[in-house]
C-alpha cells in the first residue's frame, strides 16, 4: 500500500522562449495597476512561437514501500532524499547524451 513517485527533467526548455528583461521597472507598474502578473517573452523571429530545439526528458521513479500514518521528519527527508537523489543521479547520467554536458541541477 505504497505510492510509486515520478520523477523528470526536460532538457532544452530553456532554449525555446527569451524572457525579457525590464530594467525599468515598466512592466512591474502595469502589472500591479491591472493586478496581474505580466511578462514579455519571444521567440523565433521575435515572434511568441519557440525556437526549434531538441527537448529530451530524463525521469526516475521510486516506490514508497508502505503507508506510514504519522511519519517523523526523518522519515520524510528520507523519502525526500531518495526520490531527490534519484533525479540527481538520472541528470546526471542523461545529461551529457541530451548535449548539456557542462550544466548542474540546482534542488532547492
Amino acid at each position: 500500500e505504497g505510492a510509486t513517485i515520478y520523477t523528470g527533467w526536460f532538457f532544452g526548455t530553456n532554449e525555446l522562449l527569451t524572457v525579457v528583461q525590464d530594467p525599468w521597472g515598466i512592466m512591474e507598474s502595469i502589472s500591479r495597476k491591472i493586478q496581474a502578473g505580466m511578462m514579455g517573452f519571444y521567440g523565433r523571429w521575435y515572434l511568441p512561437i519557440p525556437r526549434r530545439v531538441a527537448i529530451t526528458q530524463a525521469s526516475s521513479s521510486y516506490r514508497v514501500p508502505q503507508k506510514i500514518e504519522n511519519p517523523t521528519k526523518e522519515q520524510v527527508e528520507h523519502i525526500h532524499q531518495q526520490v531527490y537523489g534519484g533525479l540527481q543521479r538520472v541528470y546526471d547520467q542523461q545529461k551529457a547524451y541530451a548535449g548539456y554536458p557542462d550544466e548542474t541541477l540546482h534542488i532547492q
